[in-house]
């Protein structure tokens, strides 16, 4: 564990230098992403809003995006949300949604996040179930995975969360090959990194 942790602090400053932006400009995107095997994925049993078991091995196979997000969140995580749904649109367009790659979005704040609280999130930013899913568990089983991707979190005086920004690409074969630096994602550059593992993994 420590040792994954490491991986995960030395990638995520490495990310976060490399994409800090100049000026509010975006990040540039790179046609010829270096995508190489970063960790395995830790695995997890989640609950969509419906109460159906998600598991990360029911998508092997496909391409997965996965973030770390929480519907109070007021800075970052409706910026992912929104970046996500129109990567949702793109991937539609490209004819991989829901069949090679699939999104899924996790709360970090399972208690705020009821099932009816997160389906009405999920719902706000025209997520669809057929690729698109935002999961939950009680806190207690949601802990461990939280803690496999060392995705701490930390109430603020103001009752505010405090947690890593991060999103996670996962190849077919269920290896991380990038960590995105949640407040510098960029939803063209997950399109094309995606592309380049649906075509390496043939």
């Amino acid at each position: 564990m420590r040792v994954w942790a490491a991986v995960i602090v030395f990638f995520v400053a490495a990310l976060a230098t490399a994409a800090q932006p100049e000026s509010g400009i975006e990040p540039a995107v790179s046609a010829n992403p270096s995508l190489s095997v970063i960790a395995k994925a830790p695995s997890f049993t989640l609950r969509d809003p419906s109460g159906r078991t998600i598991r990360l091995v029911d998508y092997r196979g496909q391409v997965v995006l996965l973030a770390f997000v929480f519907t109070t969140c007021p800075g970052v995580c409706p910026l992912i949300s929104k970046q996500m749904s129109a990567l949702q649109e793109s991937l539609k367009r490209e004819g991989l949604f829901g069949g090679k790659v699939s999104l899924v979005s996790v709360t970090v704040d399972p208690d705020t996040d009821t099932a009816p609280v997160l389906a009405k999130y999920a719902q706000s930013y025209g997520a669809d179930p057929a690729g698109w899913r935002f999961l939950r568990e009680s806190p207690e089983n949601l802990t461990p995975v939280l803690k496999a991707y060392d995705e701490w979190t930390k109430l603020l005086p103001k009752g505010e969360i405090d947690h890593p920004a991060r999103v996670y690409l996962i190849d077919r074969t269920g290896n991380i090959r990038e960590i995105y630096s949640l407040a510098f994602f960029n939803e063209k550059q997950a399109l094309l990194d995606m592309k380049a593992l649906l075509a390496a993994q043939r």
